[in-house]
């Protein structure tokens, strides 16, 4: 993982804290170095000013012993500069620029033979320079020949543990300025950045409740504030677009029931039509078939529907047809399923039936309820009527043959004599071609049904 992946991967107190920390080693490594090498400057000037003093003082005395004395003499007057430990190094060359005496410190190099090798000797990026400083019997003469030269070494030893003690002390400072500064950028990054987590908790209440209605923290300054202020924006967009979906789909749920009941309804009696009928008695002989009982399909015909029309016009058809399926409605039992198929024709489910006997007594039921008029009912005239009545599994085992077994009944009801009487015709076995003829007998009853006759019968095969 890359640096910059880690880093991505803190949070912004943590990312603030090293951002701070790191700018304040930087700076604080930096003003040390700065301060070191300031040092290190001052402790060479120092040095090199110590030396060249020492030198103007003791030049006189090295002169004298450079002219009148010996050796001895002369490493006797270096002695001056033997002012304690770390003292100076020093010594004296000839006019001919050979080594005469010298005075070295201890833990320091010795001099050079010659004045010549004094070039590049001991001069390191952390030395101090030497000072050399010509012996002359007239000081104030600087155009007479020097009788010796004086050269004097700096003691580079003590300049090297002044400056590490300086760089300890400076490493020491520097440690408890960043530890303490570590402190510092914890406490402060994290009262800084408060108001962000404060944000962050309330966007985390407001994701978990979805109550788009919670306050928003404030005081956080400008561009938390700022920040604030987009998401409670951006929030109010999300609540409006929610609302406006939720109204899009409720509408779009109020349009699909809409079309559900235009696709499986009629539009003139309200009544269930054909794709719906077919798809109930489907899953109405799918439960008869596990359960083993019958069921009843009655087929509904009326048979002055197109009189009404041609002698009363389309109006009064319609209102015919609708307080036939009212009549109807009324006329069934708890569980007893009408629909209208098409045109004059009606169809009746009942699946709270034993026998053909009980289906057939349906069909009494509904001559009766045809017979009486209802308040509401616009067309407030009998209705004339047949019924063609079938029974699963006897006369069909499945949706077409069951229907068609109620249809071919219908049509042999139809072929009583037309005196005013609903008739109710029950199929003994599958409809065969032909089988539209009038029925070989009858069984006729009488109902009292507002002084109308209605001829229950049996088409026989």
């Amino acid at each position: 993982m890359s640096l910059r992946n880690a880093y991505s991967n803190y949070s912004l107190t943590r990312r603030a804290t090293l951002a701070t920390v790191a700018t304040l080693f930087v700076m604080l490594v930096f003003a040390g170095i700065s301060l070191a090498l300031l040092f290190l400057k001052g402790q060479v000037d120092q040095s090199r000013v110590s030396a060249l003093t020492q030198a103007n003082v003791a030049s006189s005395t090295i002169t004298a012993a450079v002219r009148f004395g010996g050796y001895d003499v002369i490493a006797d007057s270096l002695r001056v500069f033997d002012s304690g430990p770390g003292h100076d190094s020093a010594a004296v060359y000839s006019r001919t620029g050979q080594l005469v005496a010298e005075l070295v410190a201890p833990g320091e190099l010795r001099f050079p033979a010659a004045i010549s090798g004094l070039n590049g000797w001991n001069e390191g990026p952390l030395d101090a320079h030497l000072v050399q400083h010509a012996l002359r019997d007239d000081i104030a003469d600087a155009a007479a020949p020097p009788v010796a030269t004086l050269v004097v070494n700096p003691n580079q030893k003590t300049l090297r543990s002044a400056l590490w003690r300086a760089l300890a002390v400076l490493a020491v400072v520097l440690s408890f300025t960043v530890l303490a500064g570590i402190v510092v950028a914890q406490k402060l990054s994290r009262a800084l950045l408060r108001p962000v987590a404060d944000l962050n908790a309330w966007v985390e209440e407001v994701s978990a409740s979805h109550n788009l209605a919670a306050p928003a923290p404030r005081g956080g300054g400008l561009e938390v504030n700022q920040l604030t202020t987009s998401f409670e924006s951006l929030i109010a967009q999300v609540a409006e677009q929610n609302r406006e979906l939720k109204r899009k789909q409720y509408e779009l749920k109020v349009s699909n029931a809409h079309l559900e009941s235009m696709a499986f309804s009629d539009a003139l009696t309200g009544l269930p039509n054909r794709p719906m009928f077919e798809t109930t008695l489907t899953a109405a002989i799918e439960k008869a078939n596990a359960v083993g009982r019958p069921l009843a399909v009655l087929f509904v015909d009326l048979d002055d529907l197109k009189q009404i029309n041609d002698q009363h016009g389309h109006a009064k058809g319609d209102a015919a047809l609708k307080a036939t399926a009212a009549r109807i409605r009324r006329a069934l039992r708890p569980g007893d399923f009408l629909a209208r198929l098409a045109g004059d024709e009606f169809v009746v489910l009942s699946t709270d039936v034993s026998t053909p006997e009980e289906a057939m007594k349906v069909g009494e039921r509904l001559t009766v309820g045809l017979g009486i008029a209802l308040p509401e009912d616009e067309w407030r005239d009998a209705i004339q009527a047949s019924i063609g009545v079938a029974v699963f599994p006897d006369h069909g085992e499945d949706v077409r043959a069951l229907v068609h077994a109620a249809d071919m009944a219908m049509y042999r009801a139809k072929a009583f004599p037309n005196d005013g009487a609903i008739r109710v015709v029950c199929a003994t076995s599958l409809p065969r071609a032909g089988s539209a003829r009038r029925p070989s007998s009858t069984n006729v009853i009488s109902l009292p049904t507002a002084g109308r006759k209605s001829q229950v019968g049996k088409a026989l095969s």
